[in-house]
């Protein structure tokens, strides 16, 4: 939003009226001053990833190869079990697994003050209506879990609801019950379903939570492992993969976000890509047909996992709007990194915490930490598109050091601007390259001020070290 400073007196009705426009806005959304195009700390050509690659000590070398990588990933599923195989949960699963995970949310949530659309504050009386409407009371001892491939992007809920609640009133970019998305594609086991059948509540190999039931098309676990398993395959390597269920593309059917694996069903031509679309039927039940989808938009395979690839695919998100959980079909700040880091084969956690704990531990800090202890780690041992940075709630891609100033890329909502009378919160509200001491001077703190830990995305394995 634009701010406009009257001048003296003479421009009072004109501030009288801007105060009315506001203030009906306001009924509706709250809010916050727009950070400026160029971000303070920032050059023009920093926008660019050729800036970075040019700056970059060893830009095309091998980090991991794919057998690292295989490594790096059963390591943060099987040992920090952090990711999920949902082709190998207990059969049948317990009904106390599940009865954990809901009534940790539902008590988690419940100490929550939070507001609803229209800014009144929800109640107790709404978590009891969520209670029923999960309908856990007829979880059987042991469920049995069903298997399916969601056929379309869809929201991934906290409660069987697609009613938002917001920490700040009117606070409409935060939808607290929003708790992930998930993209066309995505293999997910069916472990129960709402009392009015709409919803069903899933686990992915990242998360779990409530989808719409036309969402999932149901398909027996060998058809899933067929799926999720065939080869060749494309990764989506443009920030949204358009398709089409024509190859004249004009039947558009949906898109699929940067990262997403999907499976080749015959050569491409004239510059299209065909690939096995995943479909519900009538009864629910997965069916298939061809995709089309454009050949630039994927990859065959995984691309090499080098410092060029991931700082080339994280720009090719510049600028892309932030999206709270996914919210309206965007990327957090942790989907943004786990999104650039699935086109090389990585697979990362779903949550910021979760992410800081993958790879090998450069530095991590206590709240009082000096600046210059970071910022040394960060100019001798970070490498610049390999390297997490984490703070409490957030995270980022160092990209490098440029006279003495880390700088990263991020997709961020915004950060806090001291001012003589207090500080003010400038939204940015897309992914950005800053410098590290945005922030600096308020409340908050600055990004290095911040920062918890630092993280290369590599493998060095524990047990041989030990």
């Amino acid at each position: 939003m634009k701010h406009i400073t009257p001048h003296r007196f003479a421009s009072f009705p004109l501030l009288f009226m801007a105060i009315i426009v506001v203030s009906g806005c306001a009924a509706k959304e709250k809010l916050y001053y727009a950070a400026p195009t160029l971000l303070p700390g920032t050059q023009r050509a920093m926008k660019i990833a050729g800036f970075w690659e040019g700056r970059h000590p060893f830009p095309d070398k091998l980090i991991l190869d794919s057998k690292g990588i295989n490594r790096l990933n059963l390591y943060v599923q099987d040992a920090l079990e952090l990711t999920h195989d949902i082709t190998r949960l207990p059969y049948p699963l317990p009904r106390d697994y599940i009865l954990s995970k809901t009534n940790e949310i539902t008590d988690y949530y419940v100490g929550l003050s939070l507001y609803h659309e229209d800014g009144s504050r929800i109640t107790h009386r709404f978590y009891e209506e969520m209670k029923a409407r999960m309908d856990l009371i007829s979880l059987p001892s042991g469920i049995d879990t069903r298997y399916g491939l969601v056929v379309r992007y869809t929201d991934q809920r906290v409660f069987p609801t697609s009613e938002a609640a917001y920490a700040k009133s009117h606070d409409i970019d935060f939808d607290e019950l929003q708790n992930s998305a998930l993209d066309i594609g995505t293999p997910v086991a069916v472990v129960h379903a709402s009392l009015d059948g709409k919803w069903f509540y899933v686990m992915d190999p990242l998360n779990a939570g409530w989808v719409p039931v036309e969402a999932v098309a149901l398909c027996s676990l060998d058809d899933l492992k067929k799926f999720i398993g065939a080869e060749p395959f494309a990764v989506v390597t443009r920030p949204k993969g358009e398709v089409f269920l024509d190859s004249g593309m004009r039947a558009y059917y949906d898109y699929a976000r940067m990262g997403v694996r999907l499976p080749i069903r015959e050569e491409s031509r004239d510059g299209i890509a065909v690939i096995r679309l995943p479909l519900r039927g009538e009864d629910g039940s997965l069916s298939e047909q061809a995709g089309y989808i454009r050949e630039d938009d994927i990859h065959q395979g995984y691309l090499p996992y080098t410092p060029r690839t991931i700082i080339r695919q994280a720009f090719e998100l510049i600028n892309a709007p932030y999206g709270w959980g996914g919210m309206y079909g965007e990327q957090d700040c942790s989907r943004f990194v786990q999104e650039i880091f699935a086109t090389v084969g990585v697979s990362l956690p779903r949550n910021s915490s979760k992410q800081s704990q993958v790879g090998d531990l450069l530095g991590e800090y206590p709240g009082n930490t000096a600046k210059e202890t970071k910022l040394d780690i960060l100019s001798r041992k970070a490498i610049g598109g390999c390297t997490l940075l984490y703070l409490r709630g957030h995270i980022m891609l160092f990209l490098g050091t440029i006279e003495g100033t880390p700088y990263a890329i991020h997709s961020t909502w915004g950060y806090r601007e001291p001012l003589w009378w207090g500080e003010r919160t400038r939204v940015i509200n897309r992914v950005a390259v800053t410098n590290l001491s945005l922030g600096e001077g308020s409340k908050k703190g600055s990004y290095l001020e911040r920062l918890r830990s630092i993280r290369l995305i590599s493998f060095s394995d524990p047990q041989k070290e030990s």
